[in-house]
């Protein structure tokens, strides 16, 4: 954003140099030529302001899309945390649930057949 301002600021100097050449010249009017560089630097300087008034609404909208994306990344996140604590509560389930059945079959090998 630092070129804008500059650029702006250029034209701006153009225009009052030439405008002031003009006025302080030899003759009382304005040559053709110096008419054509007059216009050229007003020109110049309408492209410039309207290069700065573009950049800047580019900015606002990558400003906002950013955020959008940022609270999007922060619900991501949430729903990652959550995820993962539902996995980490299956997983100590699972692993009790394993621990259990082994505690079973131990206990079944250890009890004698009941004889019918």
């Amino acid at each position: 954003m630092g070129k804008a301002p500059r650029l702006v600021g250029t034209g701006f100097l153009a225009v009052l140099f030439l405008s002031g050449s003009i006025l302080t010249g030899c003759t009382q009017r304005a040559t053709p030529e110096q008419m054509t560089q007059l216009e050229e630097a007003c020109a110049a300087a309408d492209r410039a302001e309207q290069t700065v008034r573009e950049k800047e609404a580019e900015i606002e909208r990558l400003q906002n899309e950013l955020a959008q994306k940022q609270r999007t990344l922060q619900e991501v996140d949430r729903e990652k945390a959550s995820v993962e604590s539902r996995l980490n509560n299956l997983r100590s389930e699972l692993s009790q649930t394993q621990a259990e059945m082994e505690q079973i079959k131990r206990e079944r090998a250890t009890v004698p057949p009941s004889g019918r």
